[in-house]
C-alpha cells in the first residue's frame, strides 16, 4: 500500500468511526456534568470537527463522481481552521483558570459566546479569502501561530499550580492532562502538515506531505479524548486503576 491508500483508509475510518463517536460524545456533553465553563468551547470544537468530517465525506463523493465542487473543500477548510482556533482558546482558558483565576470574562456566558462567534466568523470569511489569494500563507501560518501558545501554557502552568488553592487536586490534574493532550495533538498531528507543505513547496517529497496528512486526519479522534479530562472524577478513577495495577505487578 502506498501513502494515498493509507489516506483513503484514514478517511474511511473517520467516516465509519470518528463521525458517529463524535455525535455520541456531543450528546453526552449535553447531559453529563463536565468540568466548568470550557464545555462551550469543547462543544464548538466538536461541531467544527463534524463540519470538517462532513466536508471530507462530500469531497470524496464528488471526487469519485469526477464532479469536484469547491464548497466541499471550503467546508473542510473552515472546519479545520475553526478546530485549531477552538483548541487554542480551550488551552488558554485552562491556563488562565490556573494562573489568573480573577479573569472571569473568558469564563462568563458573554465571554465565551463572543469568542465562539468571532472564531466562526474568522474561519468562515478568512479561509475562502486565503484560498483565493495565498494558499501557501494559510497552510504555513495558521498551524504555526498556535504552537508557541500551547508550549507556553504547558510550560507555565506547573508554576502556578501551588497557588491555585481554589481548585482541587483532581481539577488541577485534569487541567494539566488536557493541556498536555492539546500540545501533543498540535505538535504531532497539525504542525507536521505545515512543515511538510513547506518542504513540498520547495520541491520536497510528497510522500512526507501525505504522511503528515494522515496524522492530520487522525486529530479529530484525539479531540474525543478531551472529553475524558472534562468529566469530573473519571481521570482520577483511571489513574487510580492504573496505580493499583502497577502496584500489583
Amino acid at each position: 500500500m502506498d501513502s494515498s491508500d493509507y489516506i483513503y483508509m484514514m478517511i474511511w475510518i473517520n467516516v465509519r468511526l470518528c463521525l458517529p463517536f463524535t455525535l455520541i460524545v456531543f450528546a453526552l456533553g449535553c447531559v453529563v456534568r463536565l468540568d466548568g465553563f470550557p464545555v462551550t468551547f469543547y462543544m464548538n470544537l466538536l461541531v467544527s470537527n463534524l463540519i470538517q468530517l462532513a466536508g471530507l465525506v462530500a469531497l470524496m463523493v464528488k471526487i469519485n463522481e469526477n464532479n469536484f465542487h469547491p464548497i466541499c473543500f471550503v467546508a473542510l477548510g473552515c472546519g479545520a481552521l475553526a478546530s485549531i482556533c477552538f483548541r487554542t482558546v480551550f488551552a488558554l482558558e485552562r491556563y488562565f483558570l490556573i494562573s489568573w483565576p480573577e479573569l472571569h470574562f473568558i469564563r462568563q456566558t458573554k465571554g465565551y459566546v463572543i469568542f465562539c462567534v468571532l472564531i466562526w466568523l474568522f474561519a468562515i470569511f478568512l479561509f475562502p479569502l486565503f484560498m483565493m489569494f495565498s494558499q501557501y500563507i494559510f497552510f504555513v501560518l495558521f498551524p504555526l501561530i498556535p504552537t508557541p501558545v500551547f508550549i507556553f501554557c504547558v510550560a507555565r502552568t506547573p508554576k502556578f499550580l501551588p497557588a491555585a488553592t481554589s481548585l482541587t487536586t483532581g481539577e488541577k490534574r485534569r487541567i494539566v492532562a488536557a493541556l498536555m493532550l492539546l500540545l501533543i495533538v498540535h505538535i504531532c498531528m497539525i504542525l507536521p502538515l505545515s512543515l511538510s507543505y513547506i518542504n513540498s513547496y520547495f520541491g520536497g517529497s510528497y510522500v512526507k506531505y501525505n504522511s503528515s496528512l494522515i496524522l492530520f486526519l487522525f486529530s479529530p479522534f484525539m479531540d474525543l479524548i478531551l472529553f475524558v479530562f472534562m468529566c469530573e472524577g473519571l481521570v482520577d478513577k483511571l489513574l487510580m486503576c492504573f496505580s493499583c495495577h502497577s502496584c500489583s505487578r
